[in-house]
């Protein structure tokens, strides 16, 4: 499987750095995308130190002409896309009553509007491929990367866990429309992950909710996107796949309403 080429959004930090990591470590060929310039194009510096072949697109996917920036960056890097990881989600803590008609657009439109924009913009390209090519070979992958709260929430989570559930139905929607073109599409909804959330008593409340009593690893999400990547996946599609320590399975997410 090495050699492909992967689109990586949200990519400077977090999943999406661990992702770009695993692919990297395949031998697969990868164009990062991220808001955060500075933190992005160092990231993608490391990676070229390491021998890996990397390009960086600094990109807000809310901005139909960045999306645009993003293919043609790895059309013009690489000739083709096989596999898009879109890793972008912008998490949002407000009660209810509280929250401005602002904030809920801006959650929204990150975490809604950019999967939107990306996804339609690589699964185009896939529709071109599977016209051109033998129907043997799968004209490529979208993974996105969401979260638990898709079903159950907290109550200070009302914009967050609303675009969540769009997201995930998002999703599927897009997984059945592609399915005649060959093309996979499904999402890894992630539970308490190192470096998606801050440090102090939210942390340990979090830690405390979660079965496996532990916070998650960036690569332990980075491996089930690179396992729904690969051939071995190659019959999964419109799936969401829970990564988050036996969180969702215990139902425990009023735990996280406890004041810090």
């Amino acid at each position: 499987m090495a050699n492909r080429s992967i689109i990586i959004t949200g990519a400077a930090r977090g999943v999406g750095a661990a992702c770009a990591r695993r692919f990297a470590q395949a031998g697969d060929k990868l164009v990062l995308a991220d808001v955060n310039e500075e933190a992005g194009k160092n990231f993608a510096d490391e990676l070229v130190s390491g021998g890996a072949d990397v390009a960086f697109v600094h990109a807000d996917v809310t901005n139909r002409l960045h999306v645009h920036n993003i293919i043609a960056e790895a059309l013009d890097a690489n000739g083709r896309i096989d596999v898009l990881a879109h890793t972008v989600m912008e998490q949002f803590s407000a009660p209810f009553l509280e929250t401005s008609e602002e904030d809920f657009d801006r959650i929204v439109a990150t975490n809604i509007r950019g999967a939107f924009l990306i996804n339609q913009a690589v699964a185009k390209h896939f529709v071109k491929r599977s016209q051109s090519e033998e129907r043997s070979e799968s004209p490529g992958v979208i993974v996105n990367i969401g979260s638990y709260e898709a079903v159950t929430v907290a109550a200070d989570h009302v914009a967050f866990a609303a675009s969540q559930g769009g997201l995930h139905q998002l999703t599927k929607a897009v997984a059945i429309a592609m399915s005649p073109y060959g093309v996979r599409v499904n999402i890894v909804g992630v539970g308490a992950i190192k470096g998606e959330m801050a440090d102090g008593a939210k942390r340990e409340i979090e830690r405390d909710a979660t079965p496996l009593k532990r916070i998650g690893d960036p690569e332990e999400v980075a491996e089930v996107v690179f396992f729904l990547s690969s051939d071995a996946a190659s019959y999964v599609t419109g799936q969401s796949l829970y990564v988050d320590g036996g969180r969702l399975a215990s139902n425990a997410s009023g735990l996280a309403d406890k004041k810090e």
